[in-house]
């Protein structure tokens, strides 16, 4: 995303910590971006596991729940 839009990150180093950015799947795929598609239906659940970055996109009517958790294990990656 630096790379992107580096105007932005110049006014807003941490920019990537809110939730207003978005870049194309094809944009990142181009990258050497590895994306994923999935479809959550009842009673799945979906683990975005540490240095991973995720996006939503709902379409019609829905119902949505989000549950953040982290294992132990999990912390000293966070602290990174």
């Amino acid at each position: 995303m630096l790379e992107a839009a580096p105007d932005l990150f110049e006014k807003r180093p941490d920019l990537l910590h809110d939730l207003v950015t978005l870049a194309s799947p094809s944009y990142l795929a181009d990258h050497g971006v590895d994306v994923y598609r999935v479809d959550q239906h009842p009673g799945e659940f979906i683990v975005t596991f540490p240095r991973a970055y995720h996006a939503g996109f709902n379409n019609g009517f829905n119902v949505a729940e989000a549950v953040n958790f982290a294992p132990a294990h999990w912390l000293s990656m966070g602290r990174e």
